[in-house]
């Protein structure tokens, strides 16, 4: 397996923004490659990746969705990826940056996590009549 950028460097994003990364891989060996796990070293990043087989020679990807709603400063996270490679059965790919907060105003984590559970909230509300996300009595609305 041979990953292009293994080890990258971003520029600085705002805190609780997010940023989407993606590792093109390419299958340098005789067999087809089957990525069998992708681990990233904090929870605050989501994972995606190829659940077939890639044949030789091929390409594919491996997304990463991280979130920096918790982080502030320098970052720096490992993604391990578990596959049927000839040499090592684990290869690591590493990526790192700063996170800032506003110059005009710096939200803390509860802060955050309360403006995303409204905003979730508003959603199921304003949603369809069966997915608001609570209940009436009914002999109570009838007056």
């Amino acid at each position: 397996m041979e990953i292009e950028d293994p080890e990258r460097h971003y520029y600085p994003i705002l805190r609780g923004s997010e940023l989407d990364v993606a590792y093109k891989f390419y299958n340098r060996g005789t067999e087809p490659l089957i990525i069998y796990e992708v681990q990233a070293s904090c929870g605050c990043i989501e994972v995606d990746y190829p659940t077939g087989s890639v044949g030789q020679d091929d390409f594919g990807f491996i997304t990463l969705n991280y979130d920096s709603a918790k982080n502030i400063g320098y970052v720096e996270f490992y993604i391990t990826i578990i596959a049927n490679t000839e040499k090592d059965i684990f290869t690591t790919v590493k990526f790192d940056l700063n996170v800032v907060t506003s110059p005009h105003y710096t939200q803390d984590y509860e802060e955050i996590y309360m403006e995303r559970r409204r905003q979730k909230l508003a959603g199921e509300v304003d949603g369809d009549l069966t997915k608001q996300g609570y209940y009436v009595d009914f002999d109570k609305t009838v007056r």
